[in-house]
Parts: structure tokens; C-alpha cells; sequence
């Protein structure tokens, strides 16, 4: 069956193996649309290649014209782009923010390609929900909605007690954040029926190409790092991170804390073992290639915290047997016994970098007794008028300083722990909205995971409750769930897996009316 519209041929497929019936663009129409998506994919990747090159941070937003175009005609495209972009591509650095965080990319105010793109997904959104073109606005996750009222409200209240300096900044972050979370409305609401297909299978792409590029940075950082000595000191300096960490980030501000790398590889890696495990059809080589890149990256950005996260998240998501365990142990020192007369500087590095877990003098709040002092003393714990209501978004990486430089000569400006950081920054309502949240998101990806007869909806709705289990566990060493790439990455993938479990709900509802 076939219809004609505006020129361009339409054929009735099948899309989903429930057996629903969805319009989608016949072979006339890709024959048509099929260069200027790609053109335009490319143009957008050109301007923030030319804007980071001249380091002309207004630049990028050249890019928004094109992607409101690919916004409205093909949002796969840019949604692809998004996943490529947030986890890889450089910020510019717009200026500085003056309280001695110029080194790391998450501070100071900057631009990067994947803004203009998301602003471009939330104009195409507006104008599909006004126009009533696209599937409804789902406002879902609720938490998501409290927590985006409840910070400036916080903001608000302590405009008094904070400079012009930190206000701004709690301002930057709270944006920062509201823009990648907004990802999980944006996306299910600016996608069209038909590309629900060709959504899956640009984000199973792009997630390979991600991780695997992403890897190979991390590889060319490892090596410097070694070259240069400073493997030992990976976790006190942003390089070895895989992020662009050997430009200068005192004018681009690429560089980031291997850490987040390594939570991001983790979050990755939990969806491409889903992929490789879960599904059956071809291409299942390049999921386990971008598993194992991904594993790589988590192994090389130096940090304990995404090593245990994955472990947790892979088990989960495997569900290991203790033998199957005792296998892994026991290849890895085998491995590590065949290398080491090959590379004997690189497991003497790698042991010495691990070993500060335990040591206190050979880390600078790195151990688990520096870790455990900063919690046990964390500000939350003393009284004072902002208790409950909360300090600011971020605000405990310039007034928790003030408390924490007590016991750590004056060096961390992190609680390591994200539950009390939020207690600090929203106070005891918003940690509640942040659990909701959590159980919201897990919930939902859980009876996607149980409903769907979509191989790949359900690998990829399992990869994603694997890693949201892996950033909770992560969550208790950092303040990982304010990250912009970490949670940028994952917001989007979970994005991709709403909308399409929004589809699949839609033709469910069409055929049991039809009945």
C-alpha cells in the first residue's frame, strides 16, 4: 500500500514485530533526503571543528540554522551527532570563572557543538508539539520536573550570601545541567514514528564509534602519560583522560578528570555488552569490539571508581557465576603474568597508582581514610541556616572549600559522595527527588526491558539499568550524576530508549482498539 504526499512516496512497513503498522518513507523519498541529512550532518561537524580551530567559541552557534532544519526533517541524524559529540568533542572556552578551576573543562564558561544541537532539538520539539506532527510531549521522568524547579529556587535564596561570582556559577551548572537532562524529554517528543528504526540503529552505531574512538584516546593519553611520568599522579591532574586532555586548557578547556572518563566508558560499555549478549543479528562483532574498548577506557583512566562501578554494572547485567568469575580472575594473571616481562614499567606504574587506595601518603585525597575523613566531616553535618533549604547548585566546590580545607591543607573542594553533596546544594528535598528520580528511570527501563519484543529496544534498555546501577555505585565516591558528559551520554541513550518505548506503546494501543 502505497500513498503519495508533498511529492515523496510512503509505503506501508512493518516496524515492529508485534505486528503494528506504521507509515514510514518509502525508497523515493530516502532517494531524495538521503544526501542533504548527510550534507548538513557533516556542516554542523565542520563549524565545530572551525569554531574550536580559531577558537571562536560564538561560532558554533552557526550550527544551529542546520540542525534546526535536521531537527524538524530528520532528527536521527542529529541525535546521532549528539552521541558522538558530548562525549568527544572539546568545549571552547568562553572565560574563565576566577575561582582557581581554570584546569577542568566542567568549570568556567565555555561552548561546545553539542549546545547548539540541543537547542536546535528543543525548537523542532516545540514547533512538532504545536503543529501536533510528532507524538505527544511526555513529561516523564516527574523527579525531573521537581528538580528542575527546586534548584532556582534554591539559587534565589541564597543570592544574599554568595557573591556576584558564585551566583553566576550556580546559575552555569544548574543550565548545563537542565540541558542534558532535558535530553530525556526532548528526544521521545521531537522523534517521528517512522525513524523509530532508524533511531535504534544510529544509536547501536554511534555508541560503537564512540567507544571505540573514545578508547583510542584514552590509549594515545596512557601512552603520554607514561612517557612523561605522570601516570602515578593521573588522578591529581586532568590528562590521561582520553578527553583531548594534551591540549591546552588554559584556552580550550578540553582537558577533564580521568575519573569521569572512566564512569562514561563504564555507562557505555554496560549497553555494548547488552548489544553483544543480547541480540542475535549481524554486527554483534563490533558490539563485543566496542565492549572491550570500552573495558580498555575504564582500565586506563587510572581510577578506582569506574573499575568497581563496571563490576558491579557487568555482573548485573550478566548476571557472572562465581566460576565464571574465577575464570576472569585467572585469565587476568595470566595475562599480567605473560606482559609483565614485556612492559615491566607500565604494571610497576599501574600497581603504584592503585595501591594510594590504601596509603595514605602516597595520595592527595586518595585514600580510602583521606575519602572516609572527607565524608565523616562533610559540611551537612554541621548545623547551619541553609540546612534544609541548601546552598546553591555546586555551590560546595567554592563554600565546602572553606569548610573541608580544615583537614585536607586546603586542597580538595570535593565531598566525594554525591548524596551529601546534594543534601549541601538543595538540601534533604532534593536528594529525595534525586532517589525518585532514580527509581523512576529504573522502573521504567525495566518493564521496557520486560514488554518490549524488540531485540535491540531490549538490549538496550537492559545496557541502560546495568549503567544506571554502575553510576550509583559510582555516585558514593564522586559527583558523577552532575558530570555534563557522563550523564549527556546517558541521558541521551535513555532518551532514544523513551521514544521508542513511547512507539511501541502507541501501536499497541492502535491494535488492541482495532480489535
Amino acid at each position: 500500500m502505497s500513498s503519495s504526499a508533498g511529492g515523496a512516496v510512503w509505503e506501508e512497513k512493518e516496524v515492529w514485530r508485534s505486528g503494528g503498522q506504521s507509515w514510514r518513507p518509502g525508497a523515493e523519498y530516502w532517494r531524495r533526503r538521503a544526501v542533504l541529512p548527510g550534507f548538513l550532518a557533516l556542516l554542523i561537524v565542520a563549524i565545530g571543528i572551525a569554531a574550536f580551530v580559531e577558537n571562536q567559541p560564538l561560532f558554533v552557534w552557526a550550527a544551529l540554522a542546520p540542525g534546526i532544519w535536521l531537527a524538524l526533517q530528520a532528527p536521527e541524524k542529529l541525535v546521532g551527532l549528539l552521541l558522538l559529540t558530548t562525549p568527544m568533542f572539546p568545549v571552547i572556552r568562553v572565560l574563565q570563572d576566577g575561582l582557581g578551576a581554570q584546569q577542568v573543562s566542567t568549570r568556567g564558561l565555555f561552548f561546545s557543538l553539542d549546545d547548539p544541537i540541543t537547542m536546535a532539538l528543543l525548537f523542532g520539539a516545540s514547533v512538532q508539539q504545536i503543529r501536533h506532527t510528532g507524538p505527544k510531549m511526555e513529561l516523564f521522568p516527574t523527579a525531573l520536573l521537581g528538580l528542575a524547579a527546586l534548584y532556582p529556587l534554591v539559587i534565589a535564596l541564597n543570592l544574599t550570601r554568595l557573591d556576584g561570582s558564585q551566583s553566576m556559577l550556580s546559575c552555569l551548572y544548574y543550565l548545563k545541567w537542565l540541558q542534558y537532562a532535558s535530553l530525556l524529554v526532548l528526544i521521545p517528543a521531537v522523534t517521528r514514528w517512522h525513524s523509530m528504526p532508524v533511531l535504534l540503529r544510529t544509536l547501536r552505531r554511534c555508541v560503537v564509534l564512540a567507544l571505540v574512538a573514545s578508547a583510542l584516546l584514552a590509549c594515545y593519553e596512557f601512552a603520554e602519560a607514561l612517557r612523561t611520568g605522570s601516570y602515578r599522579s593521573a588522578g591529581a591532574f586532568p590528562r590521561a583522560s582520553g578527553f583531548f586532555g594534551t591540549l591546552d586548557p588554559s584556552r580550550f578547556g578540553a582537558s577533564e578528570d580521568p575519573v569521569n572518563f572512566g564512569v562514561l566508558m563504564m555507562a557505555g560499555g554496560a549497553i555494548a555488552l547488552a548489544y553483544a549478549t543480547q541480540t542475535r543479528t549481524s554486527g554483534w562483532v563490533a558490539r563485543a569490539g566496542a565492549f572491550v574498548a570500552a573495558l580498555a577506557g575504564v582500565f586506563l583512566s587510572a581510577s578506582r571508581t569506574p573499575l568497581l562501578a563496571a563490576c558491579v554494572a557487568y555482573s548485573r547485567l550478566r548476571r557472572i557465576t562465581f566460576m565464571q568469575a574465577v575464570a576472569t580472575l585467572v585469565f587476568v594473571i595470566l595475562l599480567v603474568a605473560i606482559l609483565q616481562p614485556f612492559f615491566p614499567s607500565l604494571w610497576a606504574t599501574t600497581w603504584i597508582r592503585f595501591e594510594s587506595i590504601l596509603f595514605e601518603d602516597m595520595a592527595i585525597d586518595g585514600s580510602a581514610q583521606s575519602r572516609l575523613d572527607i565524608v565523616l566531616n562533610a559540611p551537612v553535618f554541621e548545623w547551619d541556616s541553609y540546612w534544609l533549604a541548601g546552598h546553591g547548585h555546586s555551590s560546595y566546590r567554592f563554600i565546602a572549600g572553606e569548610h573541608l580545607s580544615r583537614f585536607t591543607s586546603g586542597i580538595s573542594r570535593s565531598l566525594y559522595n554525591f548524596p551529601l553533596t546534594v543534601w549541601y546544594d538543595v538540601g534533604p528535598v532534593g536528594l529525595l527527588l534525586w532517589c525518585v528520580l532514580y527509581v523512576q528511570l529504573r522502573r521504567r527501563l525495566a518493564r521496557i526491558a520486560a514488554q518490549t519484543v524488540q531485540p535491540e529496544l531490549r538490549a538496550l534498555a537492559g545496557g541502560l539499568q546495568a549503567g544506571l546501577l554502575g553510576l550509583a555505585v559510582a555516585s558514593m565516591f564522586g559527583e558523577f550524576p552532575y558530570n555534563w558528559r557522563v550523564m549527556g551520554f546517558f541521558y541521551a541513550c535513555c532518551g532514544v530508549c523513551l521514544a521508542c518505548d513511547q512507539v511501541e506503546r502507541h501501536w499497541r494501543r492502535r491494535e488492541s482498539g482495532a480489535r
